[in-house]
């Protein structure tokens, strides 16, 4: 008896120890390895696994990133977008891409947007993550009011990625920001609940983050399975999407929408492409068709895959990813400036 409850207490102790370790180690900044990605977390924060920016956030590191109030990305610390002025506006909603990751305000689209045209106020509702679903939520709940919007820019790469790594286990509710959720429900550390008083298993915390960390490691040589539905419907979220801002009244205003870019487009030989690159060029391909043939007398399609094509990926892109350079936001900018100064010459 007393054996038995010596090891009760051992095993107990130890069970506490781990947790109090796990715990310890979750508050130390070494666990930030654990995360999908350190810059995003930096400025954004999930309320009901819906990401947006933080408000009022000036963020530095090897670049700086600031918000306002309405969590909108802006050039200054301090700078308050006026959501209620007369002016005409340009809005950018969309992923990393049109958001400017990794790279200095000035340096976006929309920073290159400004110095070609200071006739309209540029306004960037891109967050970092989002699927074409996150981005039509935050814009028809932010901006539905909003007046004189004359032009919006809609530009998404994801969830190509979360579709190669869940394939036809795939559905468009799954996003970056609660991803993890959605893993094999076989694994343990996977099924728990928050323990009376204590709340998570901050091990099991641990465990999770290291197999999502495995997970992506091995997604890189080896796809989960696609069938013909799950194609479908990744293809026609995109153009759904649209559809559903359609639904929405936006008196005179221009929607300016993109294919999907990838480096992998400005390849010269698609031969040496890894199986990984073919089936995500594939996949993107048959998105960027369907998007090509979407037809509405608001909606102007930007064909960026044609534009870009005779350039040099590594002038465009700063990330084998799909994330635009201070150059290819350059190019980018124009091009919407071009369809603005063509649309007010008619």
């Amino acid at each position: 008896m007393k054996i038995l409850k010596s090891t009760t207490v051992i095993v107990v102790v130890i069970i506490f120890l781990i947790e109090l370790s796990s715990l310890i180690f979750l508050k130390l900044k070494i666990s930030k390895t654990f995360e999908h990605s350190n810059l995003t977390f930096a400025f954004t924060e999930i309320d009901n696994n819906f990401m947006n920016l933080k408000k009022n956030v000036a963020y530095s590191s090897n670049i700086k990133v600031f918000t306002d109030k309405n969590r909108l990305r802006v050039k200054e610390n301090g700078y308050q977008t006026d959501l209620n002025n007369k002016n005409s506006k340009i809005v950018l909603i969309g992923d990393s891409i049109p958001f400017g990751w990794n790279l200095n305000y000035k340096d976006t689209i929309a920073g290159h947007l400004e110095n070609f045209n200071n006739t309209y106020q540029i306004i960037n509702a891109s967050v970092p993550s989002y699927s074409p679903k996150q981005s039509t939520r935050k814009f028809l709940n932010e901006f539905s009011k909003v007046k004189n919007i004359e032009y919006v820019y809609i530009s998404n790469f994801n969830p190509i990625d979360l579709y190669l790594l869940f394939g036809e286990k795939w559905n468009d509710e799954i996003n970056w920001s609660n991803y993890i959720n959605f893993f094999s429900e076989d694994l343990f550390f996977f099924k728990y609940k928050k323990l009376p008083l204590w709340g998570e298993i901050n091990f099991f915390k641990i465990m999770r983050k290291v197999y999502v960390l495995k997970f992506f490691e091995t997604s890189k040589y080896k796809n989960s399975k696609r069938n013909l539905v799950s194609d479908k419907k990744i293809i026609n979220l995109y153009t759904d999407q649209l559809k559903k801002i359609k639904g929405i009244k936006f008196k005179n205003t221009k929607f300016i929408f993109t294919p999907i870019l990838s480096p992998i487009h400005l390849k010269k030989n698609f031969e040496l492409l890894s199986n990984f690159e073919k089936e995500k060029i594939e996949i993107i391909n048959k998105i960027n068709l369907n998007l090509k043939n979407y037809e509405d007398k608001n909606f102007i399609f930007l064909d960026l895959v044609s534009i870009l094509h005779d350039y040099n990926a590594q002038d465009i892109f700063i990330d084998s990813c799909c994330h635009l350079s201070s150059e290819g936001s350059r190019i980018v900018a124009n091009e919407i400036n071009q369809i603005i100064l063509k649309s007010q010459n008619k």
